[in-house]
């Protein structure tokens, strides 16, 4: 007779119904489901999150280099005297001595 028989080497664990094993099995598999569909959804709203306020700070980015590009030439046309004259008269209503202001007032406009 062999040391280890058929009977001898399954009969020392008790014969049991899997049920209980397989609900523990599914149970686990479908918590560890629900935590990573958790984790990866939490990942992916981050991820748009970050994706909208990148297009912002793009179309802001764009909008100030044409700004500064704005801001340049203007600094280029203070060094003509024309363009100097021209902000006196319209910004600061300046006159060369011995010129006449003219002022066309519309009678249409809401102020009159």
């Amino acid at each position: 007779m062999p040391l280890f028989s058929e009977e001898k080497r399954f009969s020392k664990f008790p014969v049991t119904e899997k049920g209980w094993e397989k609900f523990l099995f599914i149970a686990f598999l479908a918590l560890s489901l629900f935590s990573f569909n958790l984790r990866l959804s939490n990942k992916l709203v981050d991820y748009f999150d970050l994706a909208q306020e990148m297009k912002e700070l793009e179309k802001r980015e764009s909008a100030l280099s044409e700004e500064v590009e704005r801001l340049e030439k203007e600094r280029e046309y203070l060094d003509e005297d024309w363009y100097v004259e021209k902000l006196a008269r319209e910004r600061l209503q300046l006159v060369k001595p011995g010129e006449i202001v003219v002022k066309v007032i519309n009678p249409e406009s809401p102020e009159h």
